[in-house]
C-alpha cells in the first residue's frame, strides 16, 4: 500500500492507494501557510482516517510519498524559503511523516510529481515526456531516459526562468525577461490589468467584472480572444509565440517523445495549443516537433496522483 501527500498553497490533499498506484480514498483540506505542524498534523490525521475506513495494517505500507511547493531538497526532504508559505522555511517535512508512519518517505517538488504522475498514470505512461505546468509561474518535470530530471539541487524543471527577452518583463523572481513573466497565468493577469489601467481604446475585458480591473483573470482574457476582442487578442499574439519559443527550447533540449500541459491547457487548450504548434518549428527542427505530441493531460485529480508516484517512482529508485 502507498501514502500520498500534496502540499499545496491553498490546500493540501492526501491519497490512500494500493501498491500499483491506484486511488482508493483521498481527502483535501486548506493549507495553514504560517504552520507546518497544523497542516502536516492534519495530514497524518486524515491519512490515519482513511487507513482506518479501510481496515489496513499499517504494517502493510511500502512507502510515503510528498509532493510540495518549490524551491525545496528532496534529499533533505525541506521546502526552502517560499513566499506562498512563509511559515515552511526548512521544516523537516519528512522526518514529520517518517515518524508518524515508520516507512520510507519520498519527497519532490510539484511539477516533478506531476511528471511521475504522468509517466505512471497519465496518456503516456512509461514514455519519456515533459509535464508543463502554466498556473501562477511555470515548472517542468522532465521524464528523460525513463528517469526524472532533478538536476544537482533539484533545480532542474525550473523553466519559467528561462531567459527569452533580455532586459524585458519583470518576474517575481527579481530578474527580467524570464518565460513566466510572459505565459506564466498570473503574470499574463498582472500585465493585462496594467494595460487596462492605461487602455486608450475600447475592450470588452472588462464587461464581465463590472469594469474592476482587479477582477480580470487568465480565464476571461481567453474568453475576449474567443469574442474577438482586440486588446485581448493583440496581448495573445505574444503569448503566443512566447510560449512556442520556451516549448520549442524544451523540444531541442530534451527531445520528448510528449509535452502534456496543465491548469491553462486544460480549460483552454483547444485555444492556445494550435496556434502554438504552428509556431514550434521558427523554434525548434521540424523533425523534433514532429515527433511530439503536444495536449493536455488527461489526468483530473493529478494532485491525488502526485505524491502516490512520487512514491512509486522512490521505490523503483530504491531497487534500482
Amino acid at each position: 500500500m502507498i501514502l500520498g501527500v500534496d502540499i499545496g498553497g491553498t490546500k493540501t490533499a492526501v491519497a490512500l492507494a494500493d501498491g500499483k498506484g491506484s486511488v482508493l480514498s483521498s481527502a483535501r483540506f486548506p493549507t495553514d501557510v504560517q504552520s507546518p505542524e497544523v497542516t502536516l498534523s492534519l495530514a497524518v490525521e486524515n491519512l490515519n482516517a482513511l487507513i482506518k475506513e479501510a481496515a489496513i495494517a499499517p504494517s502493510s505500507f511500502q512507502a510515503l510519498g510528498i509532493s510540495a511547493m518549490g524551491p525545496m531538497s528532496s534529499a533533505a526532504q525541506v521546502i526552502h524559503e517560499t513566499k506562498k508559505l512563509p511559515g515552511w522555511a526548512d521544516f523537516p517535512v519528512g522526518r514529520f511523516f517518517k515518524d508518524a508512519f515508520g516507512c520510507p518517505v519520498f519527497m519532490e517538488n510539484d511539477a516533478n510529481a506531476a511528471g511521475l504522475a504522468e509517466y505512471f498514470f497519465g496518456a503516456h505512461k512509461g514514455k519519456d515526456l515533459i509535464y508543463l505546468t502554466m498556473s501562477t509561474g511555470i515548472g517542468a518535470g522532465i521524464i528523460c531516459n525513463g528517469l526524472l530530471l532533478s538536476g544537482a539541487n533539484d533545480l532542474a524543471g525550473e523553466v519559467g526562468h528561462m531567459c527569452l527577452v533580455p532586459d524585458g518583463r519583470a518576474c517575481f523572481c527579481g530578474k527580467q525577461g524570464c518565460w513566466q513573466a510572459y505565459c506564466g497565468g498570473r503574470q499574463m493577469e498582472l500585465h493585462i490589468r496594467d494595460m487596462l489601467r492605461k487602455k486608450t481604446a475600447e475592450t470588452a475585458i472588462l464587461d464581465d467584472v463590472g469594469g474592476d480591473v482587479e477582477q480580470v483573470t487568465i480565464q476571461g482574457i481567453c474568453k475576449a480572444v474567443r469574442d474577438g476582442d482586440a486588446l485581448a487578442c493583440e496581448q495573445w499574439e505574444e503569448f503566443i509565440d512566447r510560449c512556442a519559443q520556451g516549448v520549442g527550447i524544451l523540444m531541442q533540449c530534451f527531445n520528448p517523445s510528449a509535452i502534456v500541459m496543465g491548469t491553462i491547457a486544460v480549460y483552454d487548450g483547444d485555444l492556445f495549443i494550435p496556434q502554438m504548434k504552428e509556431r514550434l518549428t521558427q523554434y525548434a527542427w521540424p523533425r523534433t516537433t514532429e515527433g511530439c505530441v503536444i495536449e493536455p493531460t488527461v489526468l483530473r485529480n493529478i494532485g491525488e496522483l502526485s505524491g502516490v508516484a512520487v512514491a512509486l517512482n522512490g521505490l523503483d529508485c530504491l531497487v534500482k
